[in-house]
């Protein structure tokens, strides 16, 4: 959705939902999914206007749309005749993302493959040519990635010295595909992510300050720009991907979370997602096993505990039990488990809904700081059928991705900010 505001005219802000929500490892299941439950969601929310999306294409069909033109004809067609505005994309998972076992391997390849600058490149491409032709096209279309690989892989500073290396010569590939014409605008926003290769805002934009100078070395030996616009496009290209649960896991303030976002360059876009919170752990046994038992075998859920003196972390939440006592002496747990935006509570335990709402006003304080005067905000509650019942709430799937539209849209309206027609 694009929504607009009285008193900042040149600025919008798209709202949209991710399709990894819905599985789909080829071309017909990516249809079906769009077919099934986005058309009919815009028909819920947006019956009369263009509806913003984020698109997600595991690696074989990003590829296959990029190099086959009837691939892109079907998908092209289905997006344009409804209306859908693929103004951002999630180049993360590189595929089987709802396969079970799939844990760190989410990060597989790692940015010192190829085949991770290939994936992403792929899906800038299909998502720029998709958007330049919906029905209005965004000022720029933001791609989001991990930042380099699963912590425990980096041996060094030699591993992230790859992975910046090829992160640059991203930023090296986005200006090519740019620099023919005068269509959306392109940043690849780096997610930063608990136990990750950058675990927070932070860490990231340490590693985005070494990056970007060496994508401004690229830019200008191989595309001859001068030093400062090398500079300027390597912060323009190369960005971060804010997510609100991941910063609100590591105990991030707001506030700060969002100002690392902008350093060095606007933020490319903000997942707009819930982590899960127990306080008080040692006192709530019921709640404490509702929060135990959420442990399963598909997606990392990272957790971080906050103690006198410090943190304790773990990279998953079957590790609680290995030094439980520890664990007991911390004040509060918050997990890597995204649940309904609209929720504040689940289950006995609490959300961090108000540290997203955080990070929302930071950014909605800030509109000098869109880059190309616009703010991506896409949800990403991609844990809808692990989610114990009660938390789903009433109806189906596409029930409560509604929900979690209107809660956003009502903050939003609350600023000012409201769908244009």
């Amino acid at each position: 959705m694009r929504l607009a505001h009285p008193e900042f005219s040149g600025h919008t802000v798209w709202l949209g939902y991710c399709l990894n929500l819905h599985p789909g490892e080829d071309l017909p299941a990516v249809l079906e999914g769009i077919e099934s439950i986005t058309l009919p969601l815009r028909k819920r929310l947006a019956p009369q206007a263009p509806f913003g999306v984020g698109l997600y294409l595991p690696a074989s069909v990003a590829s296959e749309v990029a190099q086959d033109a009837g691939a892109f004809a079907r998908l092209a067609n289905l997006l344009h005749g409804n209306q859908l505005v693929p103004f951002t994309a999630n180049s993360f998972p590189f595929g089987n993302f709802h396969m079970d076992g799939l844990k760190a391997d989410v990060y597989t390849p790692a940015w010192d493959q190829e085949s991770r600058l290939e994936f992403t490149l792929a899906v800038a491409e299909v998502t720029r040519r998709l958007a330049q032709g919906a029905a209005v096209v965004p000022a720029r279309i933001s791609v989001s990635t991990h930042p380099g690989g699963y912590g425990e892989w980096v041996e060094g500073p030699m591993t992230l010295h790859a992975y910046s290396q090829l992160l640059a010569r991203a930023v090296l590939g986005l200006w090519d595909l740019q620099a023919e014409d005068s269509g959306p605008r392109l940043s690849l926003g780096l997610e930063a992510e608990p136990r990750a290769s950058a675990g927070d805002t932070s860490a990231l934009v340490e590693f985005l300050t070494v990056a970007r100078v060496r994508a401004a070395a690229l830019l200008r030996e191989e595309r001859g720009l001068d030093g400062g616009a090398a500079e300027r496009v390597a912060g323009d290209l190369l960005s971060t991907c804010l997510d609100t649960c991941h910063a609100a896991v590591e105990f991030e303030l707001p506030s700060v979370a969002w100002r690392n976002a902008n350093l060095g360059g606007g933020a490319s876009k903000v997942q707009l997602s819930s982590a899960l919170v127990l306080r008080d752990p040692a006192l709530r046994e019921e709640a404490r096993g509702v929060f135990l038992g959420l442990d399963e075998p598909r997606y990392l859920h990272q957790v971080t505990g906050r103690k006198s003196g410090g943190f304790e972390r773990a990279s998953d939440l079957g590790e609680l039990g290995k030094d439980l006592d520890a664990w007991l002496a911390c004040d509060e747990w918050r997990c890597h488990f995204h649940v309904p935006v609209n929720l504040a509570s689940m289950q006995g335990l609490g959300t961090t809904r108000a540290e997203l709402e955080g990070v929302l006003d930071a950014a909605l304080d800030h509109p000098e700081a869109w880059p190309s005067g616009e703010l991506h905000l896409e949800l990403e509650t991609y844990t809808w059928g692990l989610l114990p019942e009660a938390a789903r709430g009433t109806g189906a799937l596409i029930d409560g991705i509604e929900r979690e539209y209107r809660h956003a849209l009502e903050r939003l309206a609350r600023r000012g900010w409201v769908p244009v027609a």
